[in-house]
C-alpha cells in the first residue's frame, strides 16, 4: 500500500463527507483541518493502514505526525522538516489529549468506515495467490 496514495484518499474522503458533519471548529479542507488541531486524528487514520507507525510530535508541540519507515508524514504528505519532530512521550500524549481536537462519534465512525472502504477499493494487488496443485 502506498503511503501518499493513502494520505490522498484520507483527505479526499474527509472532504467528501464534510457537508454531513460540518461545524464551527472544522474546515472543509482536509489539509486545514488536519493541520489545525486534528492532526492526531489523521495520525490514527494512517496507523490503521500502517500498524508500525509511530507518533511524532513537533518540538514546539503545535503539530503531530506519523513516522513510517523512518520518514515523517502528515496530511500534506512527506515532511521535509522531520528533524523538528521527536517520538511522542507520555507528556506529549497528555498535551495532545488536553489541547488537540477530536472528532465527534458520528464523524469519526463514518470517516473510518469510508476511508477504509476507499483505501481497500484502491489497493493495488502486486502478487496473486498461487493455486495449490492436487
Amino acid at each position: 500500500m502506498d503511503i501518499i496514495e493513502t494520505i490522498n484518499i484520507i483527505n479526499e474522503t474527509y472532504e467528501s463527507i464534510y457537508d454531513d458533519f460540518k461545524s464551527d471548529y472544522m474546515y472543509s479542507s482536509a489539509e486545514l483541518t488536519f493541520t489545525n488541531g486534528f492532526c492526531f486524528e489523521f495520525y490514527n487514520l494512517l496507523k490503521r493502514f500502517f500498524p508500525k507507525t509511530e507518533l511524532v510530535m513537533s518540538d514546539d508541540r503545535y503539530h503531530c505526525a506519523a513516522l513510517i519507515d523512518g520518514e515523517v508524514y502528515d496530511t500534506t504528505g512527506l515532511r521535509d522538516d522531520s528533524y523538528r519532530f521527536h517520538v511522542a512521550t507520555g507528556c506529549d500524549m497528555e498535551y495532545i489529549f488536553k489541547y488537540y481536537g477530536f472528532f465527534s462519534g458520528g464523524l469519526k465512525e463514518t470517516l473510518i468506515k469510508e476511508v477504509t472502504k476507499n483505501v481497500f477499493n484502491n489497493k493495488k494487488i502486486y502478487a496473486k495467490t498461487l493455486t495449490k496443485r492436487v
